[in-house]
């Protein structure tokens, strides 16, 4: 199951270079994020402002119950 949430405005309040990884402080919480691709990482400058857009996955996993 996966859900798309709502898109949000974030502050990129650092960068990580070694860890190509951005920390963006949002309306609600901070969250640091690895970007994948290096020529996106440096596209991102610190104070800049972007818009994320978080996708939540659940994954279930259903086995035999072990016999008596």
């Amino acid at each position: 199951m996966r859900k798309l949430l709502p898109a949000v405005v974030a502050d990129v309040v650092d960068l990580n270079p070694a860890k190509q990884s951005i920390t963006l402080r949002g309306p609600q919480r901070t969250v640091e994020l690895v970007v994948a691709d290096p020529a996106q990482f440096k596209l991102v400058a610190k104070g800049d402002q972007v818009e994320a857009r978080y996708t939540q996955a659940l994954a279930i996993a259903v086995e035999p119950a072990a016999k008596k």
